[in-house]
């Protein structure tokens, strides 16, 4: 029988591992990275009226991510309750701002409702958790100005126009090219 001390470890660090595993996801948007996007699901992952498993979500992500130009996700707050020692279900609020070819720039607040499976422990016995399901509940977008349309900022010169990171990013030089 585990100690009360040991499970309340084990317990925060799952917190950990689901908090980075939300965090990863703000990456592969930024990075637009399909794959690493698909290695944080579980295999049978639902993604609702795309079905299951990864050929759903290449197809969900083709769907958000195919023309996506921009995306920074921001993690505002993270609530986490524990299932059992495998599943855990949280809900994540986000700040998005996105750019894509259709629609241009946008801003968005976000809820995200979403179920976690612990699928293996590391060799240090920290448990590897994935998304099973994570539902996006858009509580509203609105549509600006491209901030991408700026000049350069050329920081820490000036606080105000478009930064190194997206100025290196060929999705941005092409708009930038077009405008």
């Amino acid at each position: 029988m585990q100690s009360e001390e040991f499970q309340a470890l084990t317990r925060l660090q799952a917190k950990e591992s689901i908090r980075d595993l939300v965090f990863d996801y703000s990456s592969a948007v930024a990075d637009k990275d399909v794959e690493f996007m698909s290695s944080l699901f579980v295999d049978d992952a639902d993604f609702g009226a795309y079905g299951k498993g990864p050929d759903a979500l290449h197809n969900l992500m083709q769907k958000t991510m195919g023309s996506l130009e921009l995306g920074i996700i921001l993690i505002t707050n993270h609530r986490i309750e524990f299932v059992d020692d495998t599943r855990a279900e949280g809900e994540v609020w986000a700040r998005c701002f996105a750019q894509n070819t259709d629609e241009g720039y946008y801003e968005q607040v976000i809820k995200y409702v979403d179920t976690y499976r612990r699928t293996s422990v590391d060799s240090s016995g920290v448990g590897i958790w994935k998304f099973e399901k994570r539902k996006h509940l858009l509580w509203f977008g609105e549509g600006k100005e491209s901030p991408l349309i700026q000049n350069e900022a050329n920081w820490p010169s000036n606080n105000i126009g478009v930064g190194r990171i997206p100025l290196a990013d060929p999705d941005v030089q092409r708009f930038r090219d077009n405008i």
